[in-house]
């Protein structure tokens, strides 16, 4: 084993953690380049700035930063493939970071989801399925209700078996309510009442979820922590005025 040029925990996490950015797409080179936050070509071409470990060796000279890879590599933790050098994870460098990768991906989802950016789906379809799978047991754990349009959006375009089922599974448990209540099986979300509000262009979602009504405040209000459900071939918001916390609803016409 190669034990010049030794890195620490926190720099193997980082250098691992920016490689997944670029997992079979581009070489050590390509890694060390958004590492140093360079401003080459290729990495606006591939939206590699907007990694969240863009520049995280900012602060050091390329070539050190090329040894850290390197010594990465050497010990096991990525390899590359024989034919195009891209990089992949062995065995040993996935166990290591891909529950942080987790909660890194936990953490921008639930960003985007709250200004509405329901396109980051994109990056969680490129991921590795044991990944979106641990993704999705950390959002059932945290009983996130404000991701269940993203993971509607998800739903409509994960082809990738078993994880459709899971996302179900996680959507059914974050929109039931107490299982022991008669109208339990009613408070399920409407999958088909979803595909209808995910067909609604993504602006003018937002202008109704901002537009809902409150007999408590008065007035147009924001709905949050809110369930999609169907009927009569309607679809009707159901959810907690952001104001005064009331019970509000809004039907989609």
């Amino acid at each position: 084993m190669n034990t010049t040029n030794p890195v620490s925990q926190d720099e193997l996490k980082i250098i691992l953690l920016a490689a997944n950015e670029i997992i079979m797409y581009g070489g050590k080179g390509l890694l060390g380049k958004i590492l140093a936050g360079s401003k080459d070509k290729r990495i606006y071409t591939g939206d590699l700035h907007l990694s969240p470990f863009y520049g995280s060796f900012a602060d050091i000279k390329q070539k050190e930063i090329m040894e850290k890879v390197e010594w990465v590599m050497a010990n096991g933790y990525l390899s590359a493939d024989e034919k195009l050098s891209l990089l992949i994870y062995t065995d040993k460098g996935w166990n290591l970071i891909k529950d942080e990768l987790a909660e890194v991906l936990y953490t921008d989802l639930s960003l985007a989801a709250e200004y509405g950016r329901y396109e980051y789906v994109q990056v969680i379809l490129n991921q590795d399925p044991e990944l979106k799978m641990d993704l999705l047991d950390l959002i059932e754990e945290r009983k996130d209700k404000e991701l269940i349009d993203t993971l509607m959006e998800w739903l409509e375009l994960e082809t990738f078996k078993p994880v459709p089922e899971r996302i179900k599974e996680v959507v059914q448990g974050l929109t039931k309510e107490d299982s022991t209540a008669p109208q339990a099986q009613s408070g399920i979300l409407s999958f088909a009442a979803n595909k209808k509000w995910l067909a609604i262009p993504q602006d003018i979602r937002q202008m109704l979820v901002r537009n809902v009504f409150c007999g408590h405040c008065r007035g147009p209000v924001q709905i949050e922590k809110y369930v999609i459900k169907e009927f009569n071939d309607t679809v009707i918001l159901e959810g907690k005025c952001k104001n005064c916390g009331n019970d509000v609803a809004r039907v989609i016409d």
